[in-house]
């Protein structure tokens, strides 16, 4: 008499299974890192944006904008100072705009902005701990909220 096996044994389906979480793991853990690292790259890329909007300010006022204990910058020093938020529109007290939108982080952070008026700082955190461009020493509390800043851009006078 021939017994004809149809089917999979408990043991293969639980080693198939296992092959697949084993799978499912490393994926996501690849997943994240990537979302992390594209955070990272957009950060920079918005204080690149920042930057390029202040060097623009800084070619019809002769200094840069004043800066407040947030981080913010003075758009607006004349009478009342008007304070540009991030994610809004940068321009001065003459209707010059010099960038549409201010970038905002995209994770929740802050960016900040310090100014000595002749030259400038932007701060932002980066979340990729093995980004090879970040601070030797972050800043403490550097844009509010408890975070800490790990990288930098700096005015090419400073």
């Amino acid at each position: 008499m021939i017994k004809n096996k149809l089917g999979f044994t408990l043991v293969e389906l639980l080693i198939v299974i296992a092959i697949l979480a084993i799978l499912a793991t490393v994926s996501f853990a690849n997943f994240t890192t990537s979302r992390i690292k594209a955070k990272d790259i957009s950060r920079k890329s918005d204080l690149q944006t920042i930057a390029k909007s202040l060097e623009a300010y800084v070619n019809d006022h002769r200094a840069y904008p004043s800066s407040d204990a947030s981080g913010r910058i003075v758009c607006k020093p004349t009478g009342t100072p008007s304070y540009c938020a991030w994610g809004e529109i940068f321009s001065d007290s003459t209707g010059t705009i010099y960038a549409a939108k201010l970038p905002s982080d995209p994770g929740g952070y802050n960016y900040y902005y310090v100014t000595s008026g002749t030259g400038y700082n932007l701060y932002t955190h980066l979340e990729n701990a093995q980004d090879p461009n970040l601070l030797v020493t972050p800043i403490a509390g550097c844009g509010g909220s408890g975070s800490t800043c790990n990288y930098k851009v700096s005015s090419s006078n400073l």
